[in-house]
């Protein structure tokens, strides 16, 4: 009787336990972590060509707090306090204000009032989806590239990386659009590159000549919790 008694009693208490939790990395929730206080701080390196002005180049830091958070449709949205600054002693100024949110099909970030469409779930190589389907922009497509690789930082050293080109249009005789994001697992976006360049197309005498364009790249240098 009392080992009976046992057996029925392990098998409640079996039952009962919390089912298995998802695998955040393999789905790919971790690679984008928002989490109150927590703030990531990268180097930005801006160029922008014109053929009629001299190319202009900016140099600064950029900081992105997690700053507070409220409901939409039962969901958290998160408020993301974005910071500046020219050189690393001078004081921070706040540059813009945007949001975040994520579940487990999707991660969205609202840039200037722009919803895009980060990252689809669960991740995969290869995976694509329209990174404008929440706005009216065209129609932009996004792809993983990789999963896996390594990237040294000023933060440290990551590896197990997500790579998302959120275009790779790399034609340079009109035009050139290429945008890659990385993302590191439990801390998120740690590199940014773009080149976005138009090339004279009408005029032989400057056929692929670069007309206009601007070349961007953002790399984390600290990143934890205030």
């Amino acid at each position: 009787m009392r080992v009976t008694w046992f057996c029925a009693a392990f098998l409640v208490l079996v039952a009962c336990e919390d089912p298995q939790q998802p695998d955040l990395q393999a789905i790919g929730l971790s690679y984008f972590p928002l989490e109150l206080g927590s703030y990531r701080t990268y180097q930005v390196n801006s160029i922008t060509f014109s053929l009629f002005t001299p190319t202009d180049t900016a140099e600064f830091q950029l900081k992105e707090v997690v700053a507070d958070t409220f409901l939409t449709q039962n969901e958290p949205t998160f408020i993301l306090h974005r910071f500046s600054r020219q050189q690393p002693q001078d004081n921070w100024t706040l540059d813009s204000v945007w949001t975040a949110r994520k579940n487990q099909n999707h991660a969205i970030v609202v840039e200037n009032n722009v919803p895009y469409l980060k990252m689809v779930f669960p991740i995969q190589v290869n995976k694509v989806w329209d990174g404008n389907l929440f706005n009216a922009l065209p129609e932009d497509e996004y792809e993983i590239t990789e999963i896996g690789g390594s990237l040294e930082t000023p933060a440290g050293d990551f590896s197990n990386l997500l790579t998302v080109f959120e275009h790779n249009d790399p034609d340079t005789l009109i035009f050139q659009d290429i945008r890659q994001s990385v993302y590191a697992n439990d801390v998120g976006l740690i590199y940014k590159k773009s080149s976005i360049l138009n090339f004279c197309n009408d005029d032989p005498d400057c056929l692929g000549t670069l007309e206009n364009g601007i070349k961007f790249e953002q790399i984390l240098i600290e990143y934890g919790k205030q």
